[in-house]
């Protein structure tokens, strides 16, 4: 179950923001649950003098920065840092503090590329696409690479497919896909894959790696009706219409009307988005 956070101490005039994905924390009670739900991020750079100084000068608690600024000149580690914040406020009883220590320790332990790529999952999970795209491609052009295993190798190729998918690139977004399905055979990938093949329009390329890939032909009309499914989808939402628009307008270099009809587009989006949202209330 959820549960609701009373924030009853002070709150600054001026945020500490969490570095990985820039949440803005005002008050204790908001800064102990973003370190407890961003452990995988927290190092020295974050539970260091800039925090210590959010808690002395903004929250004024001035006994809690005292001892966080000792524990950083003596280079004490960080899960005793950890444990000198999460003990500031009633949030976390004692017991859910050491469970939080001892999440923070396996995750303290993890191989740093392990660790870097719970941080990309999470940018993508929490939308921030560009940051996610650029940290999995850090960690696949990192030289201790060959550390990860097949399964983690081929989800964070499966995950830059999906980001670079969304994007338009769909040749690469495909060569992502086959070299996740290559890494862990993953039908998910493979579907990806041939689902990217479809959205270029290589008809030939399609039928000739859906019948390599898949021994089944009930898989391969499966995809034919995903792929028929999402396509009717998108025509009657408008969205092909004007994706036709968009395209037009570039091409004739007619920046003024490309940049009205897209904060349209973006409108609607955002409408379409919040009536899904009451309607599900």
């Amino acid at each position: 179950m959820s549960r609701v956070i009373l924030c009853s101490g002070i709150r600054a005039k001026e945020p500490f923001v969490m570095k990985a994905s820039g949440r803005k924390v005002y008050t204790v009670e908001e800064l102990c649950y973003c370190l407890r739900d961003e452990l995988e991020t927290l190092d020295g750079d974050i539970l260091g003098n800039g925090l210590a100084d959010f808690l002395g000068n903004e929250l004024k608690l001035t006994d809690r920065a005292t001892t966080l600024r000792t524990l950083i000149n003596d280079n004490s580690d960080l899960k005793s840092r950890l444990v000198v914040v999460l003990c500031a406020s009633d949030l976390y009883t004692a017991p859910e503090i050491n469970e939080i220590c001892e999440e923070f320790e396996r995750s303290l332990n993890m191989t740093p590329l392990v660790r870097a790529k719970k941080i990309a999952d999470r940018h993508l999970t929490e939308g921030r696409i560009k940051a996610a795209f650029n940290a999995y491609r850090d960690i696949l052009s990192d030289e201790r690479v060959g550390d990860l295993s097949d399964s983690e190798l081929s989800a964070i190729m499966h995950n830059c497919g999906v980001i670079r998918m969304r994007m338009g690139y769909l040749e690469e977004a495909a060569s992502l896909f086959l070299r996740a399905f290559a890494h862990t055979d993953d039908q998910a990938a493979v579907r990806c894959y041939l689902m990217a093949l479809k959205l270029i329009g290589d008809e030939e390329r399609y039928i000739k790696e859906a019948m390599r890939l898949f021994d089944s032909g009930d898989l391969i009309k499966e995809l034919e009706e995903e792929y028929s499914r999402e396509v009717g989808r998108f025509e009657e939402s408008g969205g092909l219409d004007c994706i036709e628009r968009l395209k037009a307008l570039i091409e004739n270099f007619r920046p003024g009307e490309f940049d009205r009809l897209t904060h349209d587009i973006i409108g609607e989006l955002k409408a379409s988005y919040r009536a899904d949202l009451e309607s599900n209330e």
